[in-house]
């Protein structure tokens, strides 16, 4: 284990030294600041395992260090070192999340013994981490909650293994990291890892994007080109928005799967490949089946091991732990040195609903920091949708409005389903109520053209 690193915090320089002084004699790699605003920009830039810090300070208290550490670095074991030691405060401190307390003046030997207790909570602590409960970070995903605790096992059970896999989640909830930390912790780790998106890809264009071309294989093929599959041969490919995907270009990956080969676009030379496939969605994909625009036998190949990412919205206690994540990244980026995010941003941000999840988070954050010509984050840098704490338009619509939409939700699905109910009944008329025929006839599987008949209870032995 890499030697232990300790941060001393106090507004004394005489402390600061004499304590870096024992600790670093006992072992620890120690730094020190003189204030918290000091110590957060130094928590931002390393990792630290025990934090030691003064009560009274005057840029920034013990207690607000301590509040904020328990939210941004929950992990760090923190000690208080005060000459104002009182029963309250010390119960006040602990409530925050303080492991120990030292009075000063204090001994190099006190000191030393509180910190190797410290260091032995630090160490249970990262123990913990190495198994499968309590992370905050995991492989580009950051959460705490126990349904990301959840995702973190699946990744781990399922990545050593060749199966595929199916990432089911709204959009912006990180349905691509997921993914690559699959890939990551897989033994293809150091083989491509590719990704495509189907709803952003013409389907005209999909097949020369899936299996490549060759030179003049259509008006426009200039060269010689390499397809997804080909780009992540011996590695893991992701098929992103999978549901989005034409029945027709569907046809052609289950062939691949299957063969586990293809011919490029205007090729003649069978191709072969080993690629690990990973799916994303964020439809309901066994809805889209019964419906006929998803082929049931590829559902299937993909539905192996499916993975549930939860929406923000029910994983509100991750989002101080995120916030904090895109203040330093967007902070680097922008060179602004903000460090705070206040309470009261904070509780707005907690309170909002977040329809675009993860994503829509980091945008707001981006805003903010812009927005931000300080150190600390305001409400009021946040966007007007986060501090109006916006619901759905329906949701601020009067109940009467309310109740015409509900009205018209229902005549428009009454409307469909009668319009489908007729697209099946006519034909099975066409075709004498022959089912594999007319299920030919509309260019429907036979199973999905049957879910159709079992949904509008159309029998093919009952006419009518």
């Amino acid at each position: 284990m890499n030697k232990p690193k300790a941060l001393v915090v106090d507004d004394e320089l005489s402390i600061c030294k004499a304590a870096e002084k024992i600790l670093t004699r006992e072992g620890y790699e120690t730094r020190y600041a003189l204030s918290g605003r000091e110590a957060l920009s130094l928590l931002a830039q390393e990792p630290f395992d025990l934090l030691f810090t003064d009560l009274k300070m005057a840029e920034m208290s013990g207690m607000e260090l301590l509040e904020t550490l328990t939210i941004r670095y929950p992990d760090i074991v923190p000690v208080v070192i005060t000459g104002y030691p009182t029963i309250p405060s010390v119960v006040e401190t602990m409530k925050l999340g303080a492991y120990d307390f030292l009075p000063k003046p204090f001994t190099p030997d006190e000191l030393a013994a509180v910190a190797r207790k410290a260091w032995d909570k630090r160490k249970l602590i990262l123990e913990a981490k190495s198994g499968s409960e309590g992370r905050t970070e995991f492989c580009g995903l950051i959460g705490k909650s126990p349904k990301m605790q959840e995702v973190y096992r699946l990744i781990e059970k399922v990545a050593p293994t060749p199966s595929t896999v199916l990432i089911i989640g709204e959009s912006g909830t990180g349905k691509e990291l997921v993914a690559r930390a699959i890939h990551e912790l897989s033994p293809r780790k150091d083989k491509p890892f590719v990704a495509m998106n189907c709803a952003a890809i013409p389907e005209s264009l999909l097949p020369a994007e899936l299996f490549g071309q060759e030179k003049g294989a259509f008006t426009g093929a200039v060269a010689e080109k390499k397809g997804r599959f080909e780009l992540a041969d011996g590695g893991t490919l992701l098929f992103d928005e999978i549901g989005e995907m034409k029945l027709s270009t569907q046809v052609d990956l289950l062939r691949v799967i299957q063969e586990k080969a293809f011919r490029r676009v205007g090729g003649t030379k069978l191709i072969a490949v080993d690629v690990r496939l990973l799916a994303a969605s964020n439809r309901d994909l066994e809805k889209i089946v019964a419906e006929g625009t998803f082929r049931e036998d590829l559902f299937y190949r993909l539905y192996v091991f499916p993975i549930i990412i939860p929406p923000l919205r029910e994983r509100k206690e991750d989002i101080p732990l995120l916030a904090y994540h895109f203040l330093h990244k967007l902070g680097e980026r922008s060179g602004k040195k903000i460090t705070e995010i206040s309470e009261g941003a904070l509780r707005l941000l907690g309170e909002y609903h977040w329809p675009g999840n993860v994503r829509q988070l980091e945008n707001a954050l981006e805003q903010a920091v812009i927005s931000c010509e300080g150190e600390v984050l305001e409400p009021r840098h946040l966007p007007s949708t986060v501090t109006r704490k916006e619901l759905p338009s329906d949701v601020l619509l009067p109940r009467t409005n309310r109740e015409f939409l509900a009205l018209k939700k229902q005549i428009r699905e009454k409307a469909v389903a009668e319009l489908e109910k007729d697209f099946v009944l006519e034909a099975l008329e066409r075709n004498s109520w022959n089912v594999t025929r007319a299920a030919q006839d509309v260019g429907i599987q036979r199973p999905n053209f049957q879910a159709l008949m079992r949904k509008y209870q159309i029998r093919s032995d009952k006419k009518g």
